[in-house]
């Protein structure tokens, strides 16, 4: 079995979960409408709180941080193929990918659930999965700009620059959020636009992922034997 769309179901669904969410919830006035990028109208958690859209919601994000799970493994395997060194950085990025998708699951599975202990777990999980998946994901770009570097018959440099591009363009949108948070009284009305910018970014570097691994013919499959 041929797991090379994994990445691409990992930038898709997620994305195309929220967009739905908001489109129902806004539709039975859960939420306002509006342009939330620019808006900053509700928050991506908002989308998916009430019924009939949280069904919708953990439906689909629930198996992207399982296949988040599922991602990061494979990203490993095809960095291996590409270095022979690095191993550190390698592990080191995986276990941010999979605090990053368990992260999800457990913000997923309580979304909407009412008490404090539901709210704290919601709160830690949307945070370990925003801050380890940028961490993750500017550790895999390092890796392929050294690959490209050591390397440069894979014709990886473009791909590279773009995922440090993305990558750097998180960071730096999650900094500058952290300061608007730390230093502006009004940050509340424009917080949850940062978020929306942010899920987008950080859903966009699998995507890239899925393209480079579709132009060089990465091929990862997984063998069952009885």
């Amino acid at each position: 079995m041929n797991l090379g769309f994994v990445p691409l179901v990992v930038a898709l669904l997620p994305f195309t979960a929220i967009h739905v969410c908001y489109l129902i919830a806004a539709s039975q006035g859960h939420v306002p409408w509006c342009i939330p990028y620019v808006d900053a109208c509700t928050a991506i958690s908002a989308t998916g709180r009430q019924s009939p859209e949280s069904h919708v919601f953990r439906a689909a994000i629930i198996p992207s941080g399982t296949l988040m799970l599922v991602y990061w493994v494979l990203v490993s395997a095809w960095l291996k193929t590409l270095l022979n060194r690095m191993a550190a950085l390698r592990r080191t990025m995986v276990c941010f990918g999979l605090i990053a998708g368990l992260g999800l699951i457990a913000y997923a599975t309580v979304l909407g659930e009412i008490g404090d202990g539901f709210t704290l777990q919601r709160r830690i999980g949307v945070r370990l999965f925003f801050g380890f998946t940028v961490l993750a994901q500017l550790l895999m770009a390092i890796q392929v700009d050294a690959a490209s570097r050591q390397n440069p018959a894979l014709e990886l440099a473009r791909a590279a620059h773009f995922l440090l591009a993305v990558s750097a363009a998180t960071f730096l949108l999650g900094l500058i959020s952290l300061v608007l948070w730390a230093l502006y009284a009004g940050f509340d009305h424009i917080e949850h636009a940062f978020a929306w910018w942010l899920a987008l970014l950080v859903l966009l570097h699998p995507l890239t992922v899925f393209v480079i691994w579709r132009t060089h013919g990465f091929q990862a499959r997984f063998h069952f034997s009885a």
